[in-house]
Order: C-alpha cells, then sequence, then structure tokens
C-alpha cells in the first residue's frame, strides 16, 4: 500500500521500481484537476466523456513515459504538459475549438432566475467559457494554470516550453484581452479589475 503522506517524487521513484500502489496514489492525486482542465479546454458544453478519456490517455502516456520525468521540476507541471499536448492533438482531430467558440458566441442568457449558489457557479462557468472563445490556448492555459491551478510561474512556464517572462506576458496579455468582454457579464464590477475576476472565476 502506497504512503499517502509521499511527495510525488518518492512515489514516482516507486512506481518506476514496479509499485502499482504507488502508481494509483500519483494517479488518484492528480486525476481530478487533469480531468478538470481537459474539460475546459475541450469545451464539450458540459459532457464529461472526452475529458475523462483525454485525462486517462494522459495518464497512459504519463506511465509509458515515467522514466523521463526529470525530478528537478514538479511531476504536476510535467503532467499538466502531457495533458495539453493531448488535448490540442484531440481538438486538432474534431476540430472543435472553432465550432464551440460559434456556439458560445451565440448562447443567449436564460430568462429565469435560480437560486445565488446555481447563479454564481454559472456566472464562473460563463467567464471560463468566454476566456476559452476570446483566448489563444496558449493565453487560456496560462490563465487556467495560474488562477484555477494556482500553479507558480515557473511551473506554468514548464508546462508551455516558455520563460517565466513569456508566461507573465501571456497572462498579462490575456487578462487585457478579456477585460472588455468579462464587462458584459459582470458589469457591477470595476474596470480594471479582470484579474480579480478571472481569479475568482474557478
Amino acid at each position: 500500500m502506497a504512503d499517502r503522506t509521499a511527495d510525488d517524487t518518492e512515489l514516482v521513484a516507486r512506481a518506476i521500481a514496479g509499485c502499482e500502489a504507488s502508481l494509483a496514489a500519483l494517479i488518484a492525486r492528480h486525476q481530478s484537476s487533469i480531468v478538470h482542465y481537459a474539460a475546459q479546454l475541450l469545451a464539450r458544453g458540459g459532457r464529461r466523456t472526452d475529458a475523462e478519456d483525454v485525462a486517462q490517455e494522459t495518464f497512459i502516456r504519463a506511465c509509458r513515459g515515467l522514466g523521463g520525468y526529470e525530478s528537478s521540476g514538479p511531476f504536476g507541471a510535467w503532467l499538466f504538459a502531457i495533458a495539453r499536448r493531448t488535448c490540442l492533438n484531440h481538438l486538432r482531430t474534431e476540430r472543435r475549438l472553432a465550432r464551440r467558440a460559434a456556439q458560445v458566441a451565440g448562447r443567449t442568457r436564460a430568462s429565469d432566475r435560480p437560486d445565488d449558489g446555481v447563479i454564481e457557479t454559472e456566472r464562473r462557468q460563463r467567464l471560463w467559457e468566454v476566456a476559452r472563445a476570446a483566448l489563444p490556448e496558449h493565453q487560456f492555459t496560462a490563465l487556467w494554470l495560474r488562477y484555477v491551478e494556482e500553479m507558480p510561474l515557473a511551473d506554468i512556464a514548464a508546462v508551455l516550453q516558455r520563460s517565466p517572462g513569456a508566461v507573465k506576458l501571456l497572462l498579462v496579455r490575456g487578462r487585457r484581452r478579456l477585460e472588455p468582454l468579462l464587462a458584459d457579464f459582470v458589469p457591477y464590477v470595476p474596470a480594471g479589475n479582470v484579474q480579480i475576476i478571472v481569479k475568482g472565476a474557478m
């Protein structure tokens, strides 16, 4: 049985040595985050099947390439890099990104008013739908990893294979591009506070 208090590097070493429990612990630890990210990037309108399939493929690829993981960097960042490539391959094959962007642009608001908790959840989902439709994939991923996964700049740089300075620029440009769009959905938020809006829209 794997030690749940062990860090990722220890679990990876044990998994490479053949410990199936350690491998299972790694998957369990990161599965939810990978599925959540894949669901956003694939934009399947609430359907989780593709996201879960892509997450499974991500872990299969990670297991096969586990020996190539360098412990000098966080395992989570290495895993997200694999997830990102897997998602992009999936999107290229199905050409979903363009279709979903058009669907989001044409979607109208519902006229009925649910309770405040539902409204808040839908608002957050809608904000990320807007971000997904409006931003290039690398800007969207940078924002998602920073404000949802709360990943440090250095780790985001590893995922995107860019310098930390380039990641900062992606974040600035992404927030700047989103600001006029988000005003349509949260008009009560003062201009210039797009960073707060995005950070709260998990």
